[in-house]
């Protein structure tokens, strides 16, 4: 349902419109979007603890944890656009996670994305459900990168 209030028109739930920031704030003072903000309840949890498990520090953990989310937030746009927002901000952490020279012995031994799965499922405890939601995958993609990552982790087999 469209409402003619000028030469673009409005849609009458607006206000819950969180693509486009009205033009009358200033820029510093727009609010996130909803969506965005939402999803950064949604998540945090899992990013902060998995920050913290990966490199051994809560208090780096939660550094890293908010750095990511606050680069999100700079390109939520574009993560928006891709097939998965929560993808895209999953490989965020878990880049940034990795780039730490102290971390977890897995990132060395593994694909990221495979020991990711690993540290989900084993040190976090998370569901197939809940992993593979926070890493933006289904729990089926979740569970054959945690099968390929115990696979590889087997005495006598090599990448």
């Amino acid at each position: 349902m469209l409402m003619r209030l000028g030469p673009r028109g409005l849609r009458a739930d607006a206000e819950l419109d969180d693509r486009e920031p009205s033009r009358s704030v200033p820029p510093l003072l727009r609010r996130l979007p909803v969506s965005y903000s939402a999803f950064c309840r949604d998540q945090w949890a899992v990013y902060q603890n998995f920050s913290a498990v990966t490199v051994g520090s809560a208090h780096v953990g939660t550094t890293i944890a908010r750095a990511v989310l606050a680069d999100l937030g700079r390109q939520w746009d574009t993560a928006l656009r891709t097939c998965s927002p929560a993808a895209h901000a999953w490989s965020l952490l878990s880049r940034r996670v990795c780039e730490r020279p102290v971390g977890s012995g897995l990132h060395r031994l593994l694909d990221r994305n495979e020991a990711d799965a690993l540290v989900l499922r084993y040190k976090l405890g998370l569901s197939p459900l809940g992993a593979g939601h926070a890493m933006g995958i289904t729990p089926a993609d979740f569970e054959m990168l945690r099968h390929r990552a115990l696979l590889a982790l087997l005495p006598g087999r090599t990448r």
